[in-house]
């Protein structure tokens, strides 16, 4: 059985509304309802996630490292040995790298960015 993963429907909304949480943490949602709501038709929570929890990190002299679910590791490592597999890749990433000019803002890949790394889970 295929574990479900967080699916970012949108990447540049996403990363607005985490800039918006961190900017002013009082729009922060209040839990996993209010996220959801927060992010409704950008963000899909697969139902096996119950609680939120968020992680400020205000000290720049932390380094924090979040590890990956083993389970999802396990699961990636196996999906990924066989050569032809596909990896899933924002598509964000290759309008910013694959073409030429451009075709997204440094603003805008950058919201894309923040989404990215602050959600991802082991694929």
């Amino acid at each position: 059985m295929t574990i479900s993963r967080v699916e970012i429907k949108d990447y540049k909304k996403f990363g607005q509304k985490i800039v918006e949480w961190s900017l002013h943490p009082d729009t922060k949602p209040k839990d996993l309802k209010d996220f959801k709501h927060q992010t409704a038709g950008f963000v899909e929570v697969p139902d096996r996630i119950k609680t939120l929890e968020f992680y400020d990190n205000n000290d720049l002299s932390e380094l924090v490292i979040k590890l990956p679910n083993r389970d999802m590791v396990e699961e990636s490592l196996k999906r990924f040995q066989d050569p032809h597999a596909n990896y899933p890749v924002a598509p964000f990433y290759f309008d910013k790298i694959c073409k030429n000019p451009p075709s997204i803002t440094n603003l805008d890949f950058l919201y894309s960015r923040i989404a990215d790394y602050t959600i991802s889970q082991c694929m």
